[in-house]
């Protein structure tokens, strides 16, 4: 009798936790050129006007770290080689752009020891295509930082220092080259994603011990941290942007055991802060993929690269929602 009313109660507390999200699918994609560099996964990227920037990741699980940069110009869907990251060849640098120059830094290169992660900072102009050093980031973490761009300054959060998870917040100035700590993130995690939308950015999912849907804000003009709806679902390893004032989380993995255990995930949500609800926007015809490059250009996303559980990807699709 007893393990029946356990059963019973193991189902309706199943039952109560499912979540039910208005569904609308994109069907709006094109599969343009491939990347003609080296397929990759956990690269950092940038945008620049019509122009995004692809740089860093790595060729093979836990292998094969790379240091180029490459430019595409979304007007004739070609990419053209640029001068390499001046650093150590990185997964996971924190890449945003201000103005006409992008700022790339931190990250690491396996395995995760707090001997392979790196807090140098990088500035690149993209005018005159070079690269100089700028100050090196005094925070905790330096793996798997989310960052933002907003108003002019440069925001990271979260992080992993080789040892455990951190919710440090720091923001950059570029004019007088300095950092800034602010109030720490409400929660811990690694491998998140999330967006920016006005005046704040959003942050969420990731893994801290088990998979994550939870979902905040942090508006750069009050400095405070809010609570947002949940995701529809849990996952790590995914990608965020921001589109005509919607953003959106996609792909990754639903974790599950040693190494890359679990599933991988195809499935694409969209969050409206007006209303601060998600609705399920479908699948991404490419495949279900983790550690993807994510852009957006001109109102249309681009999803790229990443991989599968058997190789690096060098695909790149556009969509409009």
């Amino acid at each position: 009798m007893k393990w029946r009313l356990l059963f019973c109660l193991f189902v309706l507390a199943g039952l109560s936790s499912c979540k039910d999200y208005p569904e609308e699918s994109i069907n709006d994609w094109t599969h343009l050129k491939d990347f003609p560099g080296a397929a990759r996964a956990s690269a950092s990227t940038f945008v620049v006007g019509d122009k995004a920037y692809v740089c860093l990741g790595r060729a093979a699980w836990k292998a094969d770290f790379l240091k180029d940069l490459w430019e595409y110009d979304s007007q004739t869907d070609t990419w053209t080689r640029k001068t390499d990251f001046p650093g150590v060849p990185r997964v996971k640098a924190v890449a945003g752009v201000i103005g006409t120059k992008a700022y790339v830094g931190m990250g690491a290169i396996g395995p995760y020891a707090s001997t392979n992660l790196y807090s140098d900072f990088w500035e690149y102009d993209t005018q005159t295509d070079t690269w100089t050093q700028r100050k090196s980031f005094p925070g905790s973490g330096k793996n798997d930082l989310f960052s933002a761009v907003v108003n002019g300054s440069l925001y990271v959060t979260l992080g992993y220092d080789g040892v455990k998870i951190i919710r440090e917040t720091w923001k950059y100035e570029p004019s007088t080259d300095t950092w800034t700590q602010l109030e720490k993130a409400p929660y811990g995690a690694n491998n998140m994603a999330g967006f920016t939308l006005g005046n704040s950015f959003y942050v969420g999912s990731g893994f801290n011990g088990y998979n994550l849907d939870c979902f905040y804000e942090y508006n750069t003009v009050s400095q405070k941290w809010s609570k947002r709806a949940d995701l529809p679902a849990a996952r790590i390893l995914s990608n965020g942007m921001a589109i005509n004032s919607k953003g959106y989380v996609l792909l990754g993995r639903y974790w599950n055991g040693a190494l890359n255990g679990g599933r991988l995930l195809s499935d694409i949500v969209e969050y409206d802060p007006t209303d601060n609800s998600w609705t399920k926007r479908g699948d991404f015809p490419g495949g279900a993929r983790q550690n993807a490059v994510v852009f957006t250009i001109g109102g249309k996303g681009y999803v790229a690269m990443g991989e599968d559980d058997v190789e690096c990807k060098r695909d790149v699709w556009m969509f409009r929602p």
